[in-house]
């Protein structure tokens, strides 16, 4: 996999590989060249990073920022008994930390040996010892490192004392936490900050998200972003936001109330009123104002995910012709086009009745091809053209960047645009093109891959997005990576990049 690729180069670029990302293919892109047991390159003894194990420790590391903890224990479990380096023993104390597992933590800080000189040991200890009733020995050790020129952690020293002196000052503000703050915190039952999540860290959001000490509403907000980093379940969320408290005008009034308050409180009101409506076209209108807001908030595809246990419960029926092209559209955004044909055949019968019916249907024609193989490819250039129209009628200003996005990822893909798509494209009206993504990446991936050079050319892919993710105002980019990932022979991961950027970006 690394063939060809100088060792000095994945030393340089792999530790800063986004782990922030709202793209489900780009995160597991990044999990399996992580853990890809693949053979690395020999060290040059000239290279300028000296720790023998910078690359696991980085990897190790990178898994753990991702909220990918099972991934990133096993990684590390990997490494010898007996390694004692000193970066590997901080991963698994951090990790115990974020599982709220103190014992063991507090096991490998006794076992640290030479490496508590170390600040980062010395906090950890202090920990420990208070947690042990060690008061006197916490206080000393706590006040050494607090004379120290590297402690400069007043958070950490706060909450000590609110351990060893029950002393009451309030921790107002922690905008980058760590495993260390969030158990102290803890162990002294001490409110998390509401800035605490600004960090945008999936594995501190996940921890803020199922703390006990955190204010609700900062929970909710926590697990959300959790959510879309991967480092959390949608199944969790949805305990979550169950867990807030409404009383029964709210639940009465939630569509006009979550349309106003676009909180994370807002959007727990909208699934718990989801969850208790038992009409179906009651439950269709929360569904469909709760898929409207998360596309104004960005938040579309975590959105239907968490929909949709209850979605597939709901009964397509012709009452509720309405909603049928939002249910196909969100079943297919998530890749469940058997769930999806119901509606589509409501689409199909009503259609005959009135054209609106199939000009909708008309617009789902991508993410339909995308998803669902019963549909005719003989029919391609007849959809093709349908699906333009649709989109030159109703997308407005954005229409040609659509329609020229949608065009470029199907070439991509491999599909033969016939050249009346593309004047069809040219003859609607231009509106202004937001640039995107980092060139000399999108370079750098390209040659790469023409090279065969498969580690480095995923490495480079997922450093030209960065944390922002693949998006249609970046289209150059997803078309440059979906060409990569088909030319690399991962066609299913070119495809599924396709969809989630039509899905989020109105095609």
């Amino acid at each position: 996999m690394w063939r060809g690729t100088p060792r000095a180069v994945i030393e340089r670029f792999l530790p800063h590989l986004p782990t922030a990302m709202r793209s489900p293919v780009l995160r597991d892109l990044t999990r399996r060249l992580v853990l890809s047991s693949a053979e690395m390159p020999a060290r040059d003894p000239r290279s300028e990073v000296n720790p023998e194990r910078s690359l696991i420790a980085a990897r190790i590391s990178l898994l753990q920022s991702m909220g990918a903890f099972k991934d990133a224990r096993e990684l590390n479990n990997l490494m010898p008994q007996r390694s004692q380096d000193s970066r590997l023993l901080q991963l698994k104390a951090e990790d115990r930390l974020y599982a709220n597992d103190y014992g063991n933590a507090c096991q490998i800080v006794d076992n640290a040996g030479e490496h508590l000189a170390k600040p980062y040991w010395q906090r950890l200890l202090v920990f420990c010892q208070t947690l042990r009733g060690d008061t006197e020995g916490a206080e000393l050790g706590a006040s050494l490192l607090a004379e120290s020129l590297e402690a400069t952690d007043s958070a950490f020293f706060l909450l000590i004392d609110r351990l060893t002196q029950n002393t009451a000052d309030p921790l107002l503000s922690l905008p980058k936490p760590n495993a260390l703050h969030l158990a102290t915190m803890r162990a002294a039952q001490v409110t998390i900050p509401d800035d605490a999540i600004s960090a945008h860290n999936p594995a501190v959001l996940r921890t803020i998200g199922i703390s006990p000490n955190a204010r609700l509403e900062t929970r909710l907000a926590a697990a959300e972003m959790a959510v879309e980093f991967g480092a959390l379940s949608t199944e969790r969320l949805a305990e979550i936001y169950m867990a807030e408290k409404f009383d029964p005008v709210e639940l009465n009034n939630a569509l006009s109330l979550a349309a106003a308050d676009r909180s994370p409180r807002g959007r727990a009101l909208l699934f718990q009123a989801a969850q208790i409506e038992s009409v179906n076209m009651a439950k269709a209108t929360v569904f469909s104002k709760a898929f409207e807001i998360a596309t104004e908030e960005n938040g579309y595809l975590r959105t239907i995910e968490l929909y949709r246990p209850l979605l597939a419960k709901l009964t397509s029926a012709p009452a509720i012709n309405w909603f049928a092209g939002e249910a196909a559209r969100a079943l297919h955004a998530v890749d469940r086009p058997l769930l999806a044909r119901p509606w589509m055949e409501i689409l199909r019968l009503a259609a005959e009745q009135d054209e609106e019916y199939k000009t909708t249907s008309d617009g789902l024609w991508y993410l339909r091809y995308l998803t669902d193989s019963t549909i005719p490819k003989d029919d391609f250039s007849t959809d093709l053209t349908s699906w333009l129209t649709y989109h030159k009628s109703k997308s407005g200003a954005r229409a040609q960047s659509r329609m020229a996005a949608g065009l470029m990822l199907l070439k991509a893909l491999g599909h033969e645009i016939p050249d009346d798509a593309w004047w069809q494209v040219l003859e609607t009206p231009r509106a202004p093109v937001e640039s995107g993504g980092d060139t000399i990446f999108r370079i750098a991936m390209s040659r790469a891959t023409d090279a065969g050079r498969i580690g480095e050319a995923i490495l480079m892919l997922l450093l030209s997005f960065g944390e922002a993710g693949p998006t249609i105002d970046d289209i150059d980019t997803v078309s440059t990576a979906v060409r990569v990932l088909r030319q690399l022979g991962l066609e299913t991961e070119a495809k599924k990049l396709v969809l989630e950027v039509a899905a989020t970006g109105g095609l």
